[in-house]
């Protein structure tokens, strides 16, 4: 959806909507685009339309558009792996020798290949430069601090004359550059809770930051930045059933100081609405599993709370 508005799609929230220059009379539409999705069952069956110009897929259906002939491995011109660590671990190997081990040669057109996460760590870096998906030479690591060649340690690739042109010495990147950190702009606290507590914990802790955001709120604290906004938080469970079994208890303990949303895709209804509502601050908590919100970007969070399964040792 956030492809088909950037090449001019237009995207309402509801069928009366006319918003400025997305209105009838100016929507020009998306500019010669084709973009189709193939997420489902029921989508993999139909396949492809003819002259789709962005396909957007999961894992698990790669390997039949590639045997339909829907996605012809030599005439792609992108690749992109969102999620890239989950994403390439879920691919079959022979899918992914279907799509990245064809003749170079062969390839009708130069492409390019961009494996994107937060969590693209060295063992994936490993696992990719080894074969033909992030070649040594032609591959660069790019993040928000910096953008250089990826090399090994042992490797003799020279850096392209491009660097040189800031003045500086070239630069290379190893995979060790892929570090995993905490963002030093948040606040990180930890709690540990006794055995069959940590739910009143959690409820004490968020009646805690309203108490907190309403004494500010009285005292202009805040006022005309993000400190005002009322606190929204995401609460991370090890799997969806225990955050389905979590929803109940937490609603009746907070009825009336935040709205509750879960976001369970594989066993709850209409993940995507879930996920509207509260990017619209109709919920305030969301109640969701590490994968279930992998790369989304929820703005304005005031906390992140992680919920772990009691160890039998305390100190673990």
């Amino acid at each position: 959806m956030l492809l088909y508005q950037l090449v001019g799609g237009n995207i309402k929230d509801s069928p009366t909507q006319m918003p400025g220059k997305s209105n009838m009379f100016k929507y020009r539409g998306p500019k010669g685009v084709r973009i189709a999705t193939v997420l489902d069952d029921e989508e993999a069956s139909f396949g492809l339309k003819l002259q789709t110009d962005v396909a957007v897929t999961t894992p698990q259906y790669l390997g039949k558009l590639i045997d339909d002939s829907d996605v012809t491995p030599s005439k792609l011109r992108v690749v992109i792996y969102d999620e890239a660590d989950l994403g390439l671990e879920l691919t079959k190997a022979r899918d992914l020798g279907l799509l990245f081990d064809d003749d170079v040669d062969e390839r009708q057109y130069t492409r390019l290949t961009f494996l994107v996460g937060a969590s693209v760590t060295e063992a994936l870096g490993n696992l990719a430069v080894s074969s033909r998906i992030l070649p040594e030479g032609k591959s660069y690591i790019a993040s928000a601090m910096s953008f250089a060649p990826l090399q090994s340690s042992d490797s003799a690739v020279t850096a392209p004359d491009i660097t040189r042109l800031a003045g500086e010495e070239p630069k290379t990147a190893s995979l060790k550059d892929l570090k995993v950190c905490l963002y030093p702009g948040l606040k990180h606290e930890r709690a540990i809770a006794a055995k069959d507590s940590g739910l009143l914990v959690l409820t004490q802790l968020l009646r805690k930051e309203l108490r907190d955001f309403e004494k500010k709120a009285m005292a202009g604290i805040g006022s005309g930045s993000t400190n005002a906004q009322r606190p929204r938080v995401v609460v991370f469970f090890p799997d969806e059933s225990q955050a389905k079994a979590a929803i109940e208890p937490l609603r009746d303990a907070l009825w009336g100081d935040h709205k509750l949303c879960v976001l369970l895709p594989k066993t709850g209804e209409r993940p995507l609405n879930i996920m509207d509502q509260f990017k619209k601050n109709e919920t305030s908590v969301m109640l969701a599993t590490p994968n279930s919100v992998r790369g989304l970007d929820f703005p304005a969070l005031s906390h992140v709370y992680t919920l772990y399964l009691p160890m039998d040792d305390p100190r673990e």
